[in-house]
């Protein structure tokens, strides 16, 4: 009876144990889901929004990265100036594209246009005297008889512009692209063409290279 009795607390004992780490396990996951419920609960920490992009108008987007809102916004009236008036001396028309335009006696003495896309277009009897149109592309644009003495041309793409009777003395014309252009009774008197690519260019006598 005695060993009976030992057996059943034995037994007892052991079933008293497996409920505790029962109970343990339980409380032990229960707190696990807990945490991962308090995570899921968690605000996210708003991410921060990409700012407007910029306003850009007639600025090129390529150009605009290296230009502040304030300085485009700039530029964007200059250009507005420029097409209602056909004048704006000393102007900031830094990488503008105006691209097929016509303009009729356009005053842009003194202007920056460098990097500016300015091709296909046709300025009648344009002033572009000490005018910086470094980098511009002028290709296929038409500038008979335009005044573009002591200007920065280098790197300029003149490719198959029309320059007939244009005035470039003293202007510089380093390294650039002059292929297929019209220098037919143009003043080249002092200008620098170090570089430049003439491939097929008609110079100021008539001959073509």
């Amino acid at each position: 009876m005695v060993y009976l009795q030992g057996k059943s607390y034995l037994f007892m004992k052991k079933i008293t144990m497996s409920i505790a780490l029962l109970i343990f396990a339980v409380t032990l996951e229960l707190s696990h889901v807990g945490q991962h419920l308090s995570a899921i609960a968690q605000p996210k920490t708003p991410q921060p929004q990409k700012s407007d992009p910029k306003n850009l108008g007639y600025v090129s987007p390529e150009f605009a990265e290296k230009l502040s809102q304030q300085q485009i916004d700039q530029i964007n009236a200059n250009v507005e100036t420029l097409l209602q008036t056909q004048s704006c001396p000393r102007c900031d028309l830094r990488g503008i594209k105006l691209v097929n335009i016509r303009l009729k006696n356009p005053i842009l003495t003194g202007a920056d246009l460098s990097d500016a896309n300015l091709s296909r277009s046709t300025f009648e009897l344009a002033d572009f005297v000490n005018t910086n149109l470094a980098r511009t592309d002028l290709s296929g644009a038409v500038l008979r008889e335009a005044r573009i003495s002591n200007t920065n041309l280098r790197k300029a793409n003149l490719k198959n512009t029309n320059l007939d009777s244009a005035d470039l003395r003293f202007s510089d014309l380093r390294d650039a692209n002059l292929s297929g252009s019209n220098l037919r009774n143009a003043n080249i008197d002092g200008a620098s063409f170090d570089r430049a690519s003439m491939t097929g260019t008609t110079m100021p006598d008539g001959r073509k290279n």
